[in-house]
């Protein structure tokens, strides 16, 4: 049986807010909504470091760009 799941754990990094753990939702291709609402204080534009967690071996650190921020989290797109 293989695992197919749609969302991960993520690790946000930011200046303004350290390290911030979330979940992900809508992966795609060029990007990815991250639920957290800590996350909701960083501003549309802001750059941040996301790594996935939890996998068997250390995922890479992927450079993102905030496109949108609700109350909810942030959609970011890959850089």
């Amino acid at each position: 049986m293989s695992d197919h799941r749609k969302s991960f754990r993520i690790k946000i990094s930011h200046e303004s807010i350290g390290e911030c753990l979330g979940q992900t939702r809508n992966l795609s291709a060029s990007g990815v909504y991250v639920q957290s609402p800590q996350l909701a204080r960083l501003p549309k534009g802001a750059v941040v470091f996301g790594q996935v967690q939890g996998l068997p071996v250390a995922a890479p650190r992927v450079r993102m760009e905030v496109v949108q921020v609700d109350a909810e989290g942030i959609a970011l797109r890959y850089l």
